[in-house]
């Protein structure tokens, strides 16, 4: 039986896109008899410090992800010497350089999964000198050596090789997957679509949706710039779906200047609240200036939703079915964009699928 440490920021029952990455890969290689153990942040004090469950131990300390980080080298080092390990899995940033380093003070084979490269573009997501002291960051990870750098694109792939002069042997592409079982349009009900737009005057109305959150690489800062424009349209609705953060306050306070009519602020909801939202509306917009392999793109897509987004990075290498591709960082584009897409003009791409249990296969192979 082979043995995999899992070194996490943060795992189940805390939510975000990476852990439930991490979180389907480890549950598929459970049901294959391995062994597994993981390594995470205490983000919430109710949750236990050990949990075992069957072949996976779960290991909290601490209470996120920068104390983590610097106070649970002891524990790593604890793990590493009372049990078999076979590989050590973590994802950059914050855990790679340790990783690294104890990987080979343990004799242990590291794979480092590589969710994108910002490189040149940490100026663009960092105020002042900030986005040096990252980019710089970035650089010394890259410095380690690592047996396998698993990049979840191709785009990812060619950014790190040409940034950090990694040698192609030593990566592998394997993409993400898609949820097809939950992002189903025939798991919403036509009830539950009509008393969604009904509920909020927006029966007949062409629906245009932005749902993640307000990170300086989700550029929602040139769809809130071409909103004085777009609401002029007739018959039109824009809904905002956004998480909570400090960035996020700022964005709201711009968009809440505009009548309801025209555009809706929703608080995060749940996660099947958000597909009946989702499949609600007629076209989401999601203008990222750089993306891995993201969730609201391929999300959106299974939903048979028509998108309009940006032609940048690793997007055009993922999306498919009715997309309307713009420029990165312009609000014109965007607003051209909306004028296309309510005249039913825009691409069609070949549908692409990205399954579930043939990633995590490619990742045992690895292994």
């Amino acid at each position: 039986m082979k043995s995999i440490l899992f070194v996490l920021d943060y795992f189940t029952p805390h939510r975000w896109w990476v852990e439930n990455v991490f979180e389907n890969i480890i549950k598929r290689l459970d049901k294959k008899w391995y062994k597994i153990f993981v390594l995470t942040s205490r983000f919430d004090k109710s949750l236990p410090d050990y949990e075992q469950n069957w072949n996976i131990t779960i290991y909290r300390t601490w209470k996120n992800r920068k104390s983590f980080i610097l106070k649970s080298v002891s524990l790593w080092k604890k793990i590493l010497k009372e049990n078999e390990i076979d590989v050590i899995h973590w994802s950059t940033y914050w855990w790679a350089i340790p990783a690294a380093i104890l990987g080979k003070e343990f004799g242990k084979k590291v794979v480092l999964t590589v969710h994108e490269i910002f490189g040149k573009l940490w100026y663009q997501y960092k105020w002042t000198v900030k986005w040096f002291f990252y980019k710089l960051f970035e650089k010394i990870i890259f410095k380690y050596k690592y047996d396998v750098y698993h990049c979840v694109s191709y785009n990812t792939q060619e950014e790190l090789v040409n940034e950090y002069d990694i040698s192609k042997k030593k990566t592998c592409v394997i993409h993400n997957w898609v949820d097809y079982e939950f992002w189903d349009p025939n798991e919403v009900k036509d009830y539950e679509i009509k008393s969604f737009r009904a509920r909020e005057n927006r029966w007949d109305k062409f629906v245009f949706l932005y749902f993640w959150h307000a990170g300086k690489s989700k550029w929602i800062d040139y769809l809130v710039q071409a909103l004085p424009e777009l609401v002029k349209l007739n018959n039109v609705k824009f809904v905002f779906n956004i998480i909570d953060s400090k960035r996020s306050s700022k964005i709201l306070k711009q968009i809440w200047k505009f009548e309801w009519e025209k555009v809706q602020i929703f608080d995060w909801m749940s996660k099947e609240n958000l597909r009946v939202m989702v499949a609600s509306c007629d076209a989401v917009i999601a203008p990222s200036i750089s993306e891995w392999f993201w969730s609201v793109h391929t999300e959106s897509v299974a939903m048979w939703k028509i998108l309009i987004t940006s032609k940048t990075s690793a997007i055009p290498e993922v999306v498919s079915w009715k997309i309307r591709f713009i420029k990165p960082g312009n609000s014109d584009e965007i607003v051209q964009a909306v004028k296309d897409v309510i005249e039913w003009k825009y691409k069609n791409i070949p549908v692409k699928t990205f399954d579930w249990d043939k990633s995590v296969e490619e990742i045992e192979r690895l292994y």
